[in-house]
C-alpha cells in the first residue's frame, strides 16, 4: 500500500519539482515550513509521507512497515512529485530530513532505476548513527512493542515509536553503507547538521564528506540554542521553531541562494 502525499504546492513555474520527506515518528505536517521555502523558490513542491506516520498507527500502516516497503514508497512518490520534470534542464529536488534523508540516498546510490536529483537539501541525515543508537539496535528485533518516542509532542507522529520502525532504519543504513555516495557525491549537495545532535555523528559525516574530497557537498552549520522549544532537541531543526527565528533566517537565505545557484550538472 502506497501512502498518500500529505499535500502538494502548486505554483505557475514549470519544470521545478521537489519532494519533501520526513524523519522517523516525524508527523509529515511539520515539513511545511521547509516545503514553502522550495516554493517560494518556485518550485512545484510535494511532501511525502510513508507508513506508521499517519497520527494514529493503522493495522495496515503496521503492516507495511519495513526498510523495502519505505523504499517502494519513496520510489513512487519521488515519481509523482517529479514527473513533470523530465527533461535535460528540469530541476529536481529532494529535501529530506533524518530518515527521509537517508531513504532517498539508499535509492539513488543503490541498483535501483531512479532519476537522481539535480540538488539535494538534507536536513539531520541518518547516515552516521550515534553509538548512544546501539542499544535501541540490540533490541530492535522484538516484533511487537516500541519505545517512548523521545521526539518533541508537537512534532511527532505518534507517542511510540514501534521496534518495526527502528529495524527498518538500521537495515536502510546497514544498506546504504555497502553503496554510500557511489553516484550522489556529484549531486549538489546542501547538508543542515547540528553539532549536538543527540542521534546523528554530525561530526563524522563532516570527516568523510572530508575525506572522500566531495566538493559538490556543503554543510550548513546550525546552532538551535534559541529553539521556541521546551524541552528543545539538537535534532529537531526543521522550522522556526525548532531553530529559533534568528538561525531560521539565516537558514532560509542560506536555501534560497543554494536554490538559485547554477547547477554544475548542465
Amino acid at each position: 500500500m502506497i501512502a498518500p502525499v500529505v499535500s502538494t504546492f502548486l505554483n505557475d513555474t514549470a519544470n521545478k519539482c521537489a519532494f519533501v520527506i520526513h524523519g522517523l515518528n516525524t508527523n509529515p505536517k511539520r515539513m511545511h515550513d521547509l516545503a514553502r521555502l522550495a516554493q517560494n523558490a518556485g518550485f512545484e513542491t510535494t511532501i511525502g509521507i510513508l507508513s506508521g506516520h499517519h497520527n494514529n498507527l493503522k493495522s495496515e500502516d503496521s503492516a507495511t512497515i519495513s526498510a523495502e516497503n519505505w523504499q517502494s514508497e519513496f520510489l513512487n512518490q519521488w515519481s509523482n512529485a517529479t514527473k513533470k520534470c523530465i527533461n535535460r534542464y528540469d530541476q529536481k529536488i529532494l529535501i529530506g530530513y533524518s530518515l527521509g534523508a537517508l531513504l532517498g540516498l539508499t535509492l539513488f546510490d543503490g541498483a535501483t532505476q531512479i532519476e537522481k536529483p539535480t540538488k539535494m537539501i538534507l536536513v539531520a541525515p541518518a547516515l552516521t548513527l550515534q553509538n548512544k543508537t546501539l542499544l535501541i539496535r540490540a533490541i530492535s528485533f522484538i516484533p511487537f512493542g516500541g519505545l517512548p518516542s523521545a521526539n518533541h509532542p508537537d512534532y511527532r507522529a505518534r507517542a511510540w515509536t514501534p521496534f518495526s520502525e527502528y529495524a527498518a532504519l538500521f537495515k536502510l543504513n546497514d544498506g546504504w553503507k555497502k553503496t554510500a555516495w557511489s553516484k550522489t557525491a556529484q549531486v549538489p549537495t546542501l547538508v543542515a547538521l547540528e553539532a549536538k545532535d543527540e542521534l546523528v555523528d554530525s561530526k563524522k559525516i563532516e570527516q568523510q564528506i572530508k575525506e572522500r574530497q566531495m566538493t559538490h557537498w556543503t554543510i550548513e552549520w546550525i546552532s538551535n540554542q534559541s529553539s521556541q522549544l521546551k524541552p528543545k532537541y539538537h535534532h529537531l531543526i526543521i522550522d522556526e521553531r525548532s531553530q529559533g527565528a534568528e538561525q531560521w533566517k539565516k537558514f532560509s537565505e542560506r536555501v534560497m541562494k543554494f536554490l538559485a545557484e547554477n547547477n554544475p550538472l548542465k
